[in-house]
């Protein structure tokens, strides 16, 4: 599934063709794209004639404010993504949404899989929408401290790994960027979360942040069944950077064990029994 990295890698590429256009028309190919705002009919209603004032994200959800007020959510699920493109450009398999924009290009929503979608939230502040409103803190704002993390895990007898996937605690967080934040820390994944030291807790902040911008820079990771594209279809560079996640039985890069694969705590996740303790 797409996590802040490759949901950010997205928004940075459609933002400067999407920001500030009106869209002229919308065409719903798949009801189930729109499934979370209603019938395909209500959904074109509402949103042709709108303008996108700005292309943001929380967590791992687009989110494209509306003159209307409204806001245009975008959730990419396990295989969604979008592409700006000429509207002769040939039509990938599975585009379910088609918005023509003023300046003469399509934003195209692709879900081969279908658990994506796009629906409309009342307001244009994420953390008044119904929606998005129980998200916890954005792990790259400058807000986002030891300290901030430190309250987090505070009395939670849950794995570490268990916290950090858990959306209200701190958003955009997902198995992939988990399981690595948790090797380059050096903390074992089934760790309770108040377990640990004031010492692994800054080095688990700054491991969370590094990995984070590090996918961004190198545009996402696409993982073995390569489902996510970029904005230009291209596949992610961050599979090239991976210590442990789809890792298993593989040699570890640091100490040469073989990486582990195995549920905790009702999650299979991927660690290396010798560097984290």
């Amino acid at each position: 599934m797409p996590e802040l990295p490759e949901v950010e890698t997205i928004r940075r590429q459609i933002a400067p063709s999407v920001a500030g256009q009106r869209i002229l028309s919308a065409q719903v190919t798949h009801p189930r794209a729109v499934r979370g705002y209603g019938t395909p009919t209500s959904f074109v209603a509402a949103i042709t004639g709108r303008r996108v004032l700005d292309v943001r994200r929380r967590g791992k959800v687009l989110l494209l404010p509306l003159d209307s007020g409204d806001s245009l959510l975008v959730r990419l699920g396990m295989s969604g993504r979008l592409q700006v493109v000429d509207p002769d450009a040939l039509s990938a398999p599975h585009t379910h949404v088609i918005l023509l924009l003023e300046n003469g290009r399509e934003l195209r929503f692709i879900d081969p899989r279908t658990f994506g979608g796009m629906t409309l939230a009342t307001g244009h502040d994420p953390d008044r929408m119904v929606e998005l409103g129980h998200y916890g803190p954005e792990p790259l704002d400058d807000a986002f401290t030891p300290e901030t993390l430190m309250t987090i895990l505070a009395a939670k007898r849950a794995g570490i790994q268990v916290v950090l996937m858990d959306q209200s605690q701190v958003a955009g967080i997902g198995k992939i960027y988990a399981d690595e934040a948790c090797f380059l820390a050096g903390i074992h994944p089934q760790r309770s979360a108040d377990s640990l030291s004031p010492d692994d807790i800054t080095r688990l902040h700054a491991a969370i942040r590094q990995v984070l911008s590090h996918s961004i820079q190198v545009r996402g990771t696409s993982s073995q069944d390569a489902a996510y594209r970029d904005a230009h279809g291209d596949t992610g560079g961050f599979q090239h950077f991976l210590h442990v996640y789809q890792r298993a039985n593989q040699a570890c890069r640091v100490c040469g064990a073989s990486i582990e694969y195995r549920p905790i705590q009702g999650r299979r996740m991927h660690f290396c029994p010798r560097c984290q303790k």
